[in-house]
């Protein structure tokens, strides 16, 4: 279970205080190991990986999207995702 490489990605949470309703970005790591992907709270073994892709929406963000046995899943980024990519598409 070697680690290769990582890629952020962000989620939106929104929280309401007393003052009114804000909007938070957490950032969290999507890691490449040689037998599994890893989210804070997923884990995908590569032989339930069918592809993983990615779309940039705009120039501030995009999503990867790891398409899966169980559907496909999305991460929001904010930055290029090619080399995770990259690194994927040579252990499959």
């Amino acid at each position: 279970m070697t680690f290769i490489t990582s890629h952020p990605f962000i989620e939106m949470v929104r929280k309401i205080e007393r003052t009114g309703q804000h909007t938070v970005e957490e950032k969290y790591e999507l890691e490449l190991y040689e037998d599994s992907i890893r989210s804070t709270s997923q884990y995908y073994r590569l032989n339930d990986v069918f592809d993983v892709s990615y779309r940039f929406t705009s120039e501030s963000f995009g999503f990867l999207y790891l398409h899966t046995n169980r559907g496909v899943i999305s991460f929001m980024i904010k930055e290029d995702p090619r080399s995770f990519v990259e690194e994927y598409k040579k252990l499959i």
